[in-house]
This record gives C-alpha cells, structure tokens and sequence, in this order.
C-alpha cells in the first residue's frame, strides 16, 4: 500500500484556525514557556495552541480526534496552572492518550500491519520505555502509580501507531510524543534536563499537530 499524501482543509476557516495554533505553539515557546505573560495568560497561551487543533480536527467531521487533542490541552493548562495539579494534567493526558489508542487501532483494523519493520520497531521502542520506566520509578512519589499507568498508556499508542498503516504524519506525531515525555518526565520527577525545556515543547507540540494532521486525513474512510 502506497502511502497517501497528507493534505490540509481546503476551507479558509479551518486553514486559519491551523495557522492561529501553530501563532501560539511558537509564542508560547518564543515567551519562554509563558515566563513572560502574566498568570493566567501564559495557561491560555498554552493550552490555546492544541484547543485550536482541536477545532480544526472537529471541522474536518474527526470528533474523537477532536476530543483527544482538546483532552490533551486540558493537561496542558493543569500543569501551567500556580500550583501545578500534576495528577489533573496526566490523568486529562492519559485520557487523550487513550482516544488515540482507539484511533490507531481503527487504522490497524482497517488497513492492516506493516509487517515485520513495524513489529521490529515496536520492541525497540517498548524496550526503550520499561527501561525509562524502571529508571524513574523512584522518582516518581506519590504519583508512582499514575505516571506508571501513563507511560503504559503512552506505550501502548507508539505501538499501535508504529504496527498499523496509520498516516505516516500521525506515526510521527507519536513518535515526537513519546520523545517529549521522556524527557518532560526526567525534568519534573528527576530534577534533570533543565535546558531541554525548548525540546519538550517543540516535540509535543509537533506531535499533537502531527497526528492533528495525519488522522484528519480525508481519505481516511472511517470518521474519527
């Protein structure tokens, strides 16, 4: 199967409504990280990228994308809010998370593995995250058994992404998840990674317009 190249909305609306999340995607990152607007306009400068990758997925008819990116922006303004509520922001995640579990499935049900490559690929990667989890184990305190659940979760999507035909762009953008919570989790339980910040934000926020992109893709016969 030849894959299928990813196209964007050709309504003006929904081109603007991208072109305004990708605006605030790099303002909050080009702020600092909202270091330099006043609380609480950093959380909505934060969280305003990925609401808006929601609309545009949920124009395009994608309601359970929809949910998943919107869910995912939830998480976003918990951990920005003063005090931070770090269980809300992984609990609101996972459940995006888990929207993207079913998509990924969808597309593993409907086209088919990618065979051996994607087998291949999903052992290295669950490799790579039971040694990150292990590792981090005692950092992880109180929230021990929830950030465990979530970075099954998060392995789970990977998988699905990397065995199925999933749109290559939506494969990326679980990838990039995966990169930016490695390493966000070093820098909140570890203490580690403090220069990484921009690393986080860039990889996330790709990865959420990645796979924002790639399952709103209109070939896609079943709607998400």
């Amino acid at each position: 199967m030849t894959a299928t190249p990813i196209t964007i909305a050709s309504d003006r609306v929904s081109r603007l409504i991208l072109l305004a999340a990708l605006v605030l995607g790099a303002i909050y990152l080009l702020d600092d990280f909202g270091m330099g607007a006043a609380y609480p306009l950093n959380v909505i400068i934060k969280a305003g990228g990925v609401v808006l990758l929601g609309i545009y997925a949920l124009r395009q008819g994608r309601l359970w994308l929809g949910l998943g990116l919107l869910a995912g922006s939830a998480g976003d303004a918990f951990l920005a809010l003063e005090p931070s509520q770090q269980a809300f922001g992984i609990l609101a995640f996972g459940i995006g998370h888990i929207i993207y579990i079913g998509l990924f499935a969808d597309a593993l049900r409907r086209r088919g593995n990618r065979g051996l490559p994607g087998y291949l690929a999903t052992a290295v990667m669950i490799v790579f995250g039971a040694v990150m989890l292990v590792a981090l184990q005692p950092h992880f305190g109180d929230l021990r058994i929830a950030a465990s659940i979530y970075n099954g979760i998060i392995l789970v999507m990977v998988a699905l992404a990397l065995i199925g035909r999933a749109p290559r762009l939506a494969v990326i953008g679980a990838l990039l998840f995966l990169v930016s919570d490695a390493v966000l989790a070093w820098r909140m339980f570890a203490g580690m990674l403090d220069w990484a910040g921009p690393v986080v934000w860039v990889c996330y926020f790709g990865g959420q317009a990645c796979i924002a992109l790639g399952l709103s893709h209109p070939d896609d016969s079943a709607r998400s």
